[in-house]
């Protein structure tokens, strides 16, 4: 039985999957096995994994037809054989001593999860790359309880929603899946599922290489599903109010948050986005203004920016547009 599980969500990612798999099976921590959910890829991607297959075998595959990136999680967790699991997705790499380092960190601390840094590298349409790392208010190492690691996780300072650069123990998803055919997934689960820790243990070493496309048109378009984010953090927010009052800045941040993210996508999107979704969006910003400029996790320049749209629509759409072009 392998110690860690690593699974893959794999869908046309050719061009990239030969380093991602290389990057896991290089790792210094070898007791692990590699799960690669081949999601109904049309390009080359699940004859790449067929290959590793044949070479080593710590690799699994599952060829499936596309289902998305919560049933590939799912089935890898389903599948997994490992006492930890982690996640990676088929486009990114990992520094080679990661999972070791994840491991020891989980050991040392007697903990549920262990947390690295991540840096992101953008591709231009070029080729090529730059590198810059990943925003964090702190350097070294924390260890939170699974409470404080929930508020973490919803302010997104220290690190985020986002499972790659995570090592948890599989138990923590015992009863817990992606939620299957919405997007955000992340957002919807990874919070449960560090409530239910005991310990988290957090450092700033970056481990993980987070590839971000130029132009992606999952990024820079607005579709209806990208309403599933106000619905993931609508939950979080529900669950605060019951149970965890004292959480309630952070999850309505992250709540309220959600709608500024769904406006400026709807606004630089080159998708027609329907006059009721912007009106929603818009209202309920403008409804909850001071709550927004109140809240001590927005910044000042998301406060400044939606005080501008309460004054001037049309300056902010402009706004927005230059910053996303930027």
């Amino acid at each position: 039985m392998p110690e860690i599980s690593v699974i893959v969500p794999v869908y046309n990612c050719e061009k990239y999957l030969e380093k991602c798999i290389n990057s896991i099976l290089s790792q210094t921590f070898d007791d692990l096995e590699l799960i690669l959910i081949n999601d109904g890829s049309s390009d080359n991607s699940g004859k790449i994994c067929d290959e590793f297959k044949e070479k080593d075998s710590r690799v699994k595959i599952v060829h499936q037809k596309n289902m998305g990136v919560s049933v590939a999680r799912n089935v890898g967790l389903d599948v997994s054989e490992g006492k930890y699991i982690g996640f990676i997705d088929g486009d990114d790499y990992i520094e080679s001593d990661m999972y070791e380092f994840l491991y020891n960190n989980i050991k040392k601390n007697e903990a549920e999860v262990a947390i690295c840094g991540i840096a992101n590298i953008f591709m231009k349409n070029n080729g090529s790359e730059k590198l810059t790392r990943q925003i964090s208010d702190f350097s070294g190492v924390k260890v939170l309880n699974g409470e404080e690691a929930f508020s973490e996780s919803l302010k997104s300072k220290i690190f985020s929603v986002n499972p790659v650069n995570k090592l948890f123990d599989k138990k923590l998803f015992d009863g817990e899946r992606f939620p299957e055919g919405k997007i955000s997934e992340d957002a919807f689960l990874i919070p449960k599922v560090l409530l239910k820790a005991n310990k988290v243990v957090c450092s700033s070493d970056i481990k993980y290489y987070y590839i971000r496309h130029e132009n992606s048109i999952t990024t820079s378009n607005f579709f209806d599903k990208d309403w599933n984010v106000t619905e993931a953090y609508l939950n979080h927010l529900n669950t605060v109010k019951k149970h965890y009052p004292k959480l309630i800045k952070e999850a309505e941040f992250r709540y309220f948050w959600s709608y500024t993210y769904v406006l400026d996508k709807m606004i630089v999107s080159k998708n027609k986005v329907s006059k009721s979704d912007y009106d929603k969006a818009l209202k309920f910003i403008r409804k909850n203004i001071f709550k927004i400029i109140f809240n001590p996790y927005f910044s000042l320049k998301r406060k400044i920016v939606s005080c501008m749209l309460m004054m001037n629509e049309n300056l902010y759409k402009k706004l927005i547009i230059k910053v996303n072009k930027n």
